[in-house]
């Protein structure tokens, strides 16, 4: 069985979670903050770019890789997959915004990873459940 849409789905957010971790990386060295932030916005927004990509980003692989296993339709599931992705790239670009309400990029990519993950749920409880339910 080959896990296509999961596959890309995880190599892409991993990219991305190398690459906040990266920029995390080259702001300890500037600031010269081992620890938490030393008091460096720019340095907190990097620390919860890369932190909260981590928390989003196992769940909804999980999510996808569950469907994507079931058999279920490949191309809802590729747009789905790729909204994800889209929405976690947007969540990271709005989270380096100075501090404030969120701006579009953020409030768009929180919105939507929360829908998509609440339509991922659905759909894997209804493919799960279904059959038991004569469906």
């Amino acid at each position: 069985m080959h896990l296509i849409i999961t596959a890309l789905t995880a190599a892409s957010l991993a990219i991305l979670l190398v690459l906040l971790a990266l920029n995390t990386i080259r702001l300890r060295m500037k600031y010269s903050a081992a620890f938490g932030d030393g008091g460096h916005q720019d340095l907190v927004s990097s620390i919860r770019a890369h932190g909260n990509l981590s928390e989003y980003m196992p769940i909804g692989i999980t999510l996808i890789g569950l469907l994507e296993a079931s058999g279920v339709d490949f191309t809802i599931l590729a747009g789905l997959a790729g909204g994800f992705v889209l929405c976690r790239v947007l969540n990271a670009i709005g989270l380096f915004n100075p501090p404030g309400p969120p701006g579009p990029a953020r409030s768009i990519g929180i919105v939507g990873t929360l829908l998509i993950l609440l339509g991922l749920a659905g759909w894997l409880i209804w493919t799960v459940l279904g059959p038991f339910l004569g469906q």
